[in-house]
């Protein structure tokens, strides 16, 4: 995560934690929904936005080496071409879903949480092409649309409810499936050079924070997820063979309704 994230993560989490802190101390304190406390089992519904990148590893036996890339619209008119960095832009999106909570203990819980995601990635390539003799830097950016069936399940441990407040961690894993990997918008976007498996496997931890309302929970949550498999499917071009290894990496803050 670089400083920019680093900084929006620092700061909403304080402000959750020092809101919560507030309602705690200072707020009805007639507790509600005691029952569901005691439920075996409960539903609800998840919307959250995220933020989905990659981890990327780049090729250095290929960063500054000379290339001919006819294959390239932007380089068609090079004489020939140097790649010189590949990165990773994170865009915005957004999760929908169902809740399933399965009380395992008093302060343990098992949680099955299917939805849709919907974002974008990008690549962006940079690029010294040379056109008799002159050199000229051109960026070269790839847009990688995705609609992901997530189907992670966590194991949540929460503290003790202090009123109608209550923290929480959630550790777990989460299978995907992309939709749109290696659909036709995305081989005409990418000129069918850049193509990504369409099954992952994320490794996802967070912290959240409950309120209990009159009549429904709010769950307030963010949490990192990392994926362990290299989503590269397509090889023999200058897109694919300047990274070695590309890897899902998403944050999400959720608000969950139980």
């Amino acid at each position: 995560m670089n400083k920019k994230n680093t900084f929006i993560f620092f700061t909403i989490s304080c402000l959750i934690f020092f809101s919560g802190n507030v309602a705690a101390q200072g707020g009805n304190k007639f507790e509600h929904l005691v029952r569901q406390d005691y439920n075996r089992y409960h539903f609800g519904f998840i919307l959250s936005l995220n933020q989905m990148n990659f981890s990327l590893k780049v090729n250095e036996d290929l960063i500054g080496y000379p290339l001919i890339n006819g294959e390239i619209y932007e380089l068609s008119d090079a004489d020939y071409s140097t790649l010189m960095s590949v990165n990773s832009v994170p865009m915005p999106g957004f999760t929908v879903g169902i809740v399933s909570n399965l009380k395992l203990a008093p302060l343990f819980d098992l949680r099955f949480i299917p939805s849709l995601a919907f974002g974008e990635r990008k690549l962006s390539y940079s690029f010294i092409k040379n056109n008799n003799g002159e050199d000229v830097p051109i960026d070269v950016r790839k847009s990688i649309r995705s609609t992901h069936i997530d189907l992670p399940c966590y194991l949540k441990f929460k503290s003790k409810r202090a009123n109608n407040f209550r923290t929480y961690v959630m550790s777990g894993m989460k299978f995907t499936y992309d939709l749109a990997a290696n659909s036709k918008k995305n081989k005409e976007n990418n000129q069918d050079l850049l193509r990504l498996k369409k099954q992952d496997l994320l490794f996802e931890s967070g912290v959240g924070f409950e309120f209990y309302m009159a009549y429904f929970k709010l769950s307030v949550e963010l949490k990192m997820s990392y994926g362990f498999f290299n989503l590269i499917d397509s090889t023999d071009n200058i897109f694919a063979d300047g990274i070695t290894s590309i890897k899902s990496k998403l944050f999400q803050l959720s608000f969950n309704f139980e």
